[in-house]
């Protein structure tokens, strides 16, 4: 992330593999998988202004009626976590395509 650009944003290939969940009360909404499935989904990433945490955002929109966003804040310990765990994934699945 740069001063120039301080969001990073990834358009997620498979948006119907994405669903965000809330409830709120009584009522339990959805927006994804199984009852909508999205037909756009992204990752953002941002730090905040003093740069002591990372922001991640997860957007997705089904058609014109629904649309969810999740943001965590993350201090710089948890989006290294994040960062690590997210390494041994994909390294994991490289090894077993080799």
């Amino acid at each position: 992330m740069s001063e120039s650009d301080p969001w990073t944003t990834i358009d997620l290939a498979r948006p119907d593999c994405t669903s965000i969940d809330v409830s709120v009360g009584e009522s339990d909404l959805s927006v994804g998988a199984p009852g909508e499935s999205p037909d756009y989904a992204s990752i953002d990433v941002e730090t905040t202004d003093d740069e002591d945490r990372v922001i991640v955002s997860i957007e997705t929109t089904a058609g014109d009626h629904g649309t969810g966003i999740a943001s965590a804040e993350l201090t710089a310990a948890e989006a290294g976590q994040l960062a690590d765990i997210l390494t041994d994934v994909v390294a994991k699945r490289e090894d077993r395509s080799d």
